[in-house]
């Protein structure tokens, strides 16, 4: 019994630990969109930031229940599930987990000039404005505001003096 447990319980704190991170990515993805100015919205305007998530069931409902009735400026907070690269279009925030695969980059591109937020797990990959890191356990972020120029982003200094790094143009 006693190895069982032992067996059992490391891999019962990795997923815990798990959890909690993405708990706290999706924490992070709300407060990201309280500083970032889009072109497209100006303030007052009541339609909805969309903080959409490609293929990611689990982190989608973490992210339903951190938004669910949140405003910002006015703007209520809508997380959706997408379900193709079209649908990417219309998103503020996408949310690509691991920014070094294939599929980041491919819905990178589809939202290329688009004023979207995009954000991975790792690295800040060509399209990544901003990208989740694991620093000393614990998620931090990175910020290229190259990335966000060519998204005609304005990231919020505060939120600049919060990343880890920022890759300056």
């Amino acid at each position: 019994m006693a190895v069982l447990w032992a067996a059992l319980c490391p891999r019962d704190a990795v997923a815990q630990r798990s959890a909690e991170e993405e708990q706290i990515k999706a924490v992070f993805l709300f407060n990201f969109a309280k500083y970032v100015d889009w072109p497209d919205a100006p303030a007052g305007t009541s339609a909805s930031i969309r903080m959409c998530v490609p293929a990611n069931p689990q982190f989608l409902a973490l992210l339903r229940t951190t938004v669910q009735g949140e405003v910002i400026n006015g703007r209520p907070l809508t997380a959706i599930e997408l379900d193709g690269l079209d649908a990417a279009r219309d998103c503020d925030i996408l949310y690509v987990g691991d920014a070094s695969s294939a599929d980041a980059a491919a819905w990178s591109t589809a939202v290329r000039g688009r004023h979207t937020l995009t954000v991975g797990d790792g690295t800040l990959a060509d399209g990544i404005v901003i990208a989740f890191v694991r620093d000393q356990n614990r998620v931090r972020f990175d910020i290229n505001r190259g990335a966000a120029g060519q998204q005609n982003l304005a990231i919020s200094s505060r939120l600049l003096g919060l990343a880890r790094r920022v890759v300056e143009p």
